[in-house]
């Protein structure tokens, strides 16, 4: 079964439609971006759900220690960080770790295991922007890690092609956020419905 983190949540009705939609996870952007929540608003989204949709909280190239109290005040269950966070950074972290990749070409698989990551994250490449761009990468260049059950996929994705996604590249987890996002901004429940149905056919596609 392919997960579904819904990214970019800032508020309770947000997390809450995602809850109730049976995402895996949401995010939360402690990083600069039009999606960034405060760390108290993000920490009283959090003390609202329960135990079942996974707190992930988004992070770019973050002093450690502020980072750590960031999760500790959100209640985070996992770090996501998207910058270029060298290994070690990621050691000093006592939360499982997702390591985000803006692609410009092909994995090489040896090459992420220098990251003690819990999971690999991979979203399009774009100037100045980490995630949320709206546009979908080249697939065939996860070919070597097809499968993978530690493989999240990002960038571009929506209802109209996450069944293709999934045949193609059989991630862990599919992670989306300007797709199923109103044309003003904010997540659109009925979106969210509609991506995670299609997730849910693409696997019973591929079973």
């Amino acid at each position: 079964m392919t997960r579904v983190k819904i990214c970019g949540i800032r508020s309770l009705d947000e997390a809450l439609a995602a809850s109730r939609l049976a995402a895996w996870a949401i995010g939360e952007v402690f990083a600069p971006s039009p999606r960034r929540i405060e760390i108290d608003r993000a920490a009283a989204i959090n003390r609202e759900l329960n135990s079942g949709i996974i707190k992930v909280g988004v992070f770019v190239n973050e002093d450690v220690d502020e980072l750590k109290r960031i999760a500790r005040i959100s209640k985070l269950d996992i770090i996501q960080v998207h910058g270029e966070e060298p290994p070690e950074y990621l050691e000093e972290i006592d939360l499982p770790l997702i390591k985000a990749f803006s692609l410009k070409g092909p994995v090489e698989p040896e090459g992420l295991r220098r990251w003690p990551a819990w999971a690999y994250l991979f979203d399009t490449s774009s100037p100045g922007v980490k995630g949320g761009s709206g546009r979908t990468f080249n697939w065939q260049w996860l070919e070597a890690i097809k499968g993978w059950r530690n493989m999240i996929l990002a960038g571009g994705l929506n209802e109209d092609n996450v069944f293709r996604a999934i045949n193609r590249v059989r991630p862990m987890a599919v992670d989306v956020s300007s797709g199923v996002e109103f044309s003003q901004g904010g997540k659109d429940p009925e979106k969210v419905s509609n991506f995670i149905q299609k997730v849910k056919e693409a696997d019973a596609d591929v079973s």
